[in-house]
């Protein structure tokens, strides 16, 4: 039986959601956007420069997808390969949603770290984040121009792109927890946070995972004991898509140690966030 995301969707992600819904002028940029943005235009992009893989293409990778899908209970979304030495992966898109891994993820990461990318990226898909996310990566990348001649530019304000950040950013807990629902434990998307925090694959040295998480923890500490520190935190984090790799890596754990997350891995029931 597939997880319900309903039972595993972040407290910080519905609040972020419901709190962009309530921006003026949301609605109407919503559907500005819904009339100049399509699928079928990025498909032809994904099509023309990036691989697809496939069943006869890096399957290595492509049949890590399906177990995945089926867990989140979603459709196996297409799969591209990106050309960019910079570590990423992200899912875009509406109806028929697709994820782009970049070769500077496959070089940063080990192998077996993959399959735990792609269940964040199939995380969002399950939670229903991909139309926004795609819309929020537009606006905030300064790609709307194609709004102009709608006379929605005006909309995009402060207060709108604060708000599409913070919510981007609590997509992810989400997200993160649905890797973690998949792998069963949340040791591998630590690692990925630990990775992409610095640790790459062919560093050498010993390690610790614990002083990783000890290090998220005492800076939730120094955030929580000082009024400037909020500030400056909100001063980093007012224009960042994603959430710092630690503090990720930290909720991880903690999600892995709660009664709901193990009442979803044991099949038993729990209260559906609506």
């Amino acid at each position: 039986m597939a997880y319900d995301y309903l039972s595993y969707v972040h407290d910080s992600d519905r609040a972020a959601l419901k709190a962009l819904k309530a921006i003026p002028g949301f609605s109407t940029l919503l559907k500005g956007f819904m009339s100049v943005w399509n699928e079928p235009q990025a498909k032809i992009l994904n099509m023309s420069s990036r691989v697809r893989l496939g069943p006869k293409q890096l399957s290595e990778y492509y049949d890590m997808l399906p177990p995945i899908c089926e867990k989140l209970g979603i459709d196996v979304p297409e799969l591209y390969l990106e050309l960019n030495p910079v570590p990423n992966a992200y899912t875009s898109g509406d109806n028929r949603p697709f994820i782009v891994v970049t070769s500077g993820l496959l070089k940063a990461l080990p192998a077996y770290l993959v399959p735990t990318v792609l269940a964040h990226e199939c995380g969002h898909i399950a939670c229903h984040h991909v139309l926004y996310s795609t819309m929020g990566r537009v606006i905030l990348g300064g790609a709307m121009g194609a709004l102009s001649g709608f006379r929605l530019a005006g909309l995009i304000s402060a207060p709108l792109q604060m708000a599409f950040y913070h919510w981007m950013r609590s997509s992810e807990y989400s997200a993160d927890r649905a890797a973690v629902l998949v792998d069963g434990a949340p040791e591998k998307m630590q690692e990925v946070c630990f990775r992409l925090a610095g640790y790459d694959k062919d560093i050498q040295g010993v390690s610790s995972m614990d002083a990783f998480i000890e290090q998220a923890a005492q800076y939730r500490e120094m955030i929580r004991e000082s009024t400037w520190n909020k500030s400056l935190e909100f001063m980093i984090l007012k224009s960042a898509s994603h959430p710092l790799t630690a503090v990720r890596a930290l909720e991880c754990r903690e999600w892995a140690a709660s009664d709901r997350f193990i009442k979803i891995l044991a099949g038993l029931p729990v209260d559906r966030a609506e």
